[in-house]
Formats: structure tokens, C-alpha cells, sequence
């Protein structure tokens, strides 16, 4: 033996050894998955808010030179997609029932977002939400939730914000919860309300049934107007309002590329553009053959 060198016992190299073969062997071997699917799911989050939709947000490292990648859908019912790479630019897709194939050539990162409701359903006050998810994925439930039920128990559950976090493994959920009614705080400094005998309690509340079952149609009708009024109205900005008046000269309804070069905009800057009036309420974005036909909506219509 060399000067300098120290001999280690066998019984000491041989479980390091073992162990770095097998941290090797599942690297190759998930490397080996990520290059046969042309992708690596990085992370995966499913926001439920109180209404019942669901707010689904995947994020995967591709591979440059894939032409293509598909990705699983937790439902084939979607909404509001958005799909784009680590530039912000809008990518290609097909979609055939759950399954969304996302044209990436070129890109080494994808994200996709989409909302459903096709997810969660609600009997007798209870709520509940059931998919099947071939990734991991982080579920948020809504503000002040209750868990009644889960088929299995998750990798972890915190609370965030009044928020329940559930960590959840690839595989079939499906979990029951209840929402409490959100608390108001009296204003500070004020005095509580008095306390109202149960009789007068009960025949308050029953007036203020039959007055809004009387005046539901109205209600609805003028909130509706009033909403879509205030959106189309305030808080847009220049190109926005230059975008909804090419609309409008060309009848309600035109290509994304044209509303781009009415407005001379860049291609990314323009998808922006009409993803915020979608947003807004404003437009409504369909995807035929390759091209995104922008409409306004009918409301938008008869404001002008």
C-alpha cells in the first residue's frame, strides 16, 4: 500500500456502495420514463374554490426536440385553457377527451391551466370532489372547509391561509368536506347587535325569504347588467379598448392574428391581450383548426 492511503474495512465500503447503485439505478430509471414520454411533470396544484370549480395548474420540463407531448387531464371538461412555454408564448394543443396533446418543439417547459367543474359535486350541504390524477398534485380546498371523508389518506395536510393543503399521490381521490359560513368581525370600537328572541329571529328571516324569492328575477337580471356594465366600462386599459373596437367594426367577432395587426402588436404581447378582455368577461376565445376566433359576448354587444 501507497504512504498516505488508508485501507477501509469492506463492512464499510460495502453499504455506501450499495446505496449509490441504487440511487443510480432509479435515476436512469426515471430519467428513462421522462425521455420515453417526451416530459417530466414538476409540479401539479388543483385549487377548489366554494362554487365547485376547480382551477387546475400543471407545470413540465420537455424535451426540446419532441415534436409533441401528451397530458392527462383530470377532466374532459375544460375551460379557459392556457397553454404556454418558459417564454410566456402560447403553445399549439388538440385536445381528445382527457387526453390534451401540446405541440412543443422547441420548448423546454410547459404550463397548462384550465378550469372545471366537472370535478366536484354537492348532496345535502356536503361537497364533494373526485378525480383521478397520474401525477402528484396539491389540492387546495376552499376557505373554511371541514373534511368529512377521504378514500385514502394523504401524503400530508396543512393549513394555509384559512386553507386546507392536501398533498396527494398519483392514483384515485376521492374526498367529502363541508363549508362553514365565512365569519364577519364586528368593526372595531362598535357595540354587538342586540340579541333577538328566537320568535322575532325566525319572522325576520321568513320576510326576508319571501322578499327576495318576490324580487330573485329583477335581482339577478340588473347584478348581471350592472357587472358586465362596470367590466366593459372601467378598468381596461388603451390596447385593451382599441382591441374591443376592431371587434366591434368587424361585427362582434375576429381572428386573434387580425385584432395583432390592427393594433400592430407583438404575437405574445396580443395573446396577452385577449387572455386579460377573456378574464375580464368581456370576450369569449374559440379555438378552430389552428386559428383563436375572439367574439364579444352578447352583453358587450348591446352596451355599445
Amino acid at each position: 500500500m501507497e504512504p498516505g492511503l488508508v485501507a477501509l474495512p469492506a463492512t464499510t465500503l460495502r453499504p455506501a456502495l450499495v446505496t449509490s447503485i441504487a440511487l443510480l439505478a432509479l435515476l436512469s430509471a426515471l430519467a428513462a420514463q421522462a425521455h420515453a414520454q417526451g416530459y417530466a411533470v414538476q409540479g401539479a396544484i388543483a385549487t377548489v374554490y366554494r362554487d365547485g370549480w376547480v382551477h387546475v395548474r400543471v407545470e413540465a420540463v420537455v424535451d426540446p426536440t419532441e415534436p409533441s407531448i401528451t397530458l392527462t387531464l383530470l377532466s374532459s371538461s375544460i375551460h379557459n385553457v392556457l397553454v404556454f412555454d418558459e417564454e410566456g408564448e402560447p403553445l399549439a394543443y388538440d385536445v381528445d377527451k382527457a387526453n390534451m396533446t401540446i405541440y412543443t418543439l422547441g420548448a423546454s417547459k410547459v404550463v397548462l391551466e384550465y378550469d372545471t367543474e366537472a370535478l366536484t359535486s354537492k348532496s345535502a350541504g356536503v361537497w364533494t370532489i373526485s378525480f383521478t390524477t397520474p401525477y402528484p398534485l396539491t389540492l387546495i380546498l376552499p376557505e373554511n372547509a371541514t373534511i368529512m371523508y377521504f378514500n385514502a389518506p394523504p401524503s400530508s395536510i396543512k393549513s394555509e391561509g384559512g386553507r386546507l393543503v392536501l398533498k396527494l399521490s398519483r392514483g384515485s381521490w376521492e374526498i367529502s368536506y363541508v363549508l362553514e359560513a365565512p365569519t364577519i368581525s364586528p368593526p372595531q370600537g362598535g357595540t354587538p347587535p342586540p340579541q333577538q328572541a328566537p320568535f322575532t329571529y325566525l319572522l325576520m328571516a321568513a320576510v326576508g325569504v319571501v322578499t327576495i324569492a318576490t324580487a330573485l328575477s329583477l335581482t339577478l337580471l340588473r347584478r348581471r347588467a350592472k357587472v358586465v356594465r362596470a367590466t366593459s366600462l372601467e378598468g381596461i386599459d388603451e390596447n385593451e379598448a382599441k382591441a374591443i373596437e376592431v371587434l366591434r367594426a368587424k361585427g362582434g367577432r375576429a381572428l386573434e392574428v387580425e385584432i395583432r395587426e390592427a393594433l400592430g402588436l407583438p404575437k405574445a404581447t396580443a395573446w396577452r391581450l385577449v387572455r386579460r378582455l377573456e378574464r375580464k368577461g368581456l370576450v369569449v376565445v374559440r379555438k378552430v383548426g389552428g386559428q383563436n376566433v375572439v367574439e364579444l359576448r352578447d352583453v358587450e354587444r348591446r352596451l355599445t
